[in-house]
């Protein structure tokens, strides 16, 4: 039986989550059943998993670069930050409350029997390429379960990606080799170094001189792989702006924004996406998008202490609004949180005011892939969420009448015509290309938008990546 292959890496986002994504797709290319699994991730960015709860969104789309559907035991533990102390804890896809670092660390769940009970549930499906979370090994981290103990469990052949755009790539190789104990040095098959720009000839010294310190080869050198800024993003740090078309799309990127892979699909489209972070880079846009965002009341005061709330008001009914989930929320005339288990406390807090509506976050949350019904048609989307919508004065835009396969009747979103505002509850509404078409005419009048789904777009992008990533590794798939 082939061995399982573990990413790991000397530093965060060095790439991992990159690699794995393309040698899934490669080994799918080859008619081979692999599956990939990420024991622990931090991230605001999540995707409903097809057996209930939800998923990291970088694990979801390797899922689909594997052919497979995502499911729970892909991302056993799953952390989302609520602010600078407190996390939420996702375990198999359902919520274990709020909890700062020193109480998760001490936490009585049994973390490593929820790892290794997901890697045997894998190991049924095919082969697991997985990949470690942050650097390696930390002395100050005890109990890791991310990183080399899954992948001792699984004896996996084990890769260690070097960011070399950073610099200290060889030396931090070095250094995690010489920190670990001798029987997981056995399990390094060898290195790979990532976005590595000029000729390769330039490392031959250093190739030779890493290799000679750890009789550990390496697999591959990669370029910087453009390509890769239009998969799915693990965290913020993958927010860049992209594309040189006509109509002008500014999403807003207050604190806790999650989710903003769903504009990946302009890509293909006649549009130039940028993420606004500060008030005056705002402009003039053709359409303003207010996206998810985990914490609506971080989101709500950053705003208002940017002075962005305002200018949002005075451009609502000359400038497009799409406003998506949290966006959709903070829209609304009034925010209350009764157990704070989404502001991180207990509170009311007042929203922008354009919608005549309330939202109270529920204990309970919505995890759906949804269907709804709008202007007549049907579209689909996905919810992840506690903000339960009640209209005050306003109709809703829309319907949902099935959540992961079951038939619900449920009020959403809000569409304006004369005003310019489109908001709904639905991830991934962009992915409908006639509402990406409505959206679009909304900012620019006459538009032609292709017919590709979200799915479609993002397995364009993965091989591309998985193209280059092939032609640089040498790698036993």
């Amino acid at each position: 039986m082939k061995r399982s292959i573990y990413v790991l890496a000397t530093q965060s986002n060095s790439g991992k989550t990159i690699l794995v994504t393309a040698l899934l797709r490669l080994v799918n290319r080859k008619n081979r059943v692999a599956v990939p699994f990420k024991a622990q991730n931090m991230s605001l960015n999540s995707y409903p998993a097809f057996n209930g709860g939800e998923v990291a969104l970088a694990q979801a789309m390797q899922a689909y670069a594997a052919g497979v559907k995502p499911i729970v035991e892909m991302n056993p533990i799953l952390l989302k930050p609520v602010n600078e102390a407190a996390s939420e804890v996702i375990v198999l896809g359902k919520p274990m409350g709020l909890m700062e670092y020193r109480e998760y660390s001490r936490n009585p769940i049994d973390k490593w029997r929820i790892v290794r009970d997901s890697l045997l549930r894998l190991r049924s499906l095919g082969l697991i390429i997985g990949e470690g979370a942050g650097s390696a090994y930390e002395p100050n981290i005890k109990g890791d379960v991310a990183n080399f103990r899954p992948a001792d469990y699984l004896n996996a052949d084990v890769y260690i990606v070097l960011d070399i755009s950073r610099g200290g790539a060889f030396t931090s190789a070095l250094g995690l080799y010489n920190a670990i104990p001798g029987r997981w040095r056995d399990l390094i098959k060898g290195f790979v170094i990532n976005r590595f720009r000029g000729d390769p000839r330039i490392l031959g010294d250093a190739v030779k001189w890493l290799e000679e310190k750890t009789g550990k080869g390496i697999y591959g050198i990669i370029p910087e792989v453009n390509e890769a800024r239009y998969l799915w993003p693990e965290d913020s740090e993958a927010m860049v702006d992209f594309g040189n078309g006509s109509v002008d799309v500014a999403v807003v990127s207050y604190p806790g924004i999650s989710n903003f892979h769903e504009f990946s699909v302009l890509t293909m489209e006649d549009a130039h996406v940028r993420f606004v972070k500060w008030p005056d880079s705002l402009g003039e846009p053709d359409l303003l998008v207010l996206p998810g965002a985990k914490n609506t009341a971080l989101a709500m005061e950053w705003l208002r202490r940017s002075g962005l709330d305002e200018k949002v008001r005075r451009m609502a009914g000359s400038t497009p609004i799409l406003a998506i989930c949290g966006g959709f929320q903070l829209i609304t005339d009034m925010m209350s949180d009764p157990t704070g288990i989404e502001f991180g406390n207990p509170g009311h807090i007042k929203g922008l005011g354009l919608v005549k509506a309330q939202v109270t976050y529920h204990s309970d949350k919505i995890v759906a892939h949804s269907r709804a019904i709008m202007n007549d048609k049907l579209v689909t989307g996905y919810e992840i969420r506690r903000g339960r919508v009640r209209y005050t004065g306003d109709e809703p835009g829309m319907v949902i009448v099935e959540r992961n396969g079951n038939p619900v009747n449920e009020p959403d979103g809000y569409f304006n015509e004369d005003g310019r505002i489109f908001a709904t509850s639905l991830h991934d509404i962009l992915s409908n290309p006639h509402v990406r078409e409505l959206v679009l005419k909304m900012a620019k009048g006459s538009v032609k938008v292709n017919s590709y789904s979200s799915i479609e777009v993002l397995m364009h992008w993965i091989d591309e990546v998985a193209r280059v990533v092939n032609n640089n590794i040498t790698m036993d798939l």
